[in-house]
């Protein structure tokens, strides 16, 4: 795993057990760590004063993002097998023609 510098993160929404409708997990790429401008402009850099330093913070950002992004896809996937997991097992549980005649 790389270093990073941790601007970034993922949020996922998934099904939950209590859901009646089956809905598909999303995720957002969300900023982790910010300040702001009076303005409530975020700012996601450390003060850059030569272009070196600019290279340097953009990169640090680009890995980042790469980062949260493999980490966001593995949980999408984990989330839409469970989505699966759960939605088959409610049907399993609904009604079955031997219950109706029960």
């Amino acid at each position: 795993m790389s270093k990073t510098i941790k601007r970034f993160e993922y949020r996922i929404h998934k099904m939950r057990e209590p859901d009646l409708v089956p809905n598909s997990p999303i995720v957002e790429i969300v900023l982790n760590r910010w300040t702001t401008y009076e303005d409530n402009t975020p700012i996601i850099s450390p003060h850059l004063m030569t272009e070196g330093e600019i290279d340097e913070h953009i990169c640090a950002l680009k890995a980042d993002l790469d980062a949260v992004g493999r980490r966001a896809k593995a949980a999408l996937q984990q989330a839409k097998q469970e989505t699966l997991t759960m939605v088959f097992s409610k049907k399993r549980i609904g009604p079955t023609p031997s219950r109706i005649r029960g």
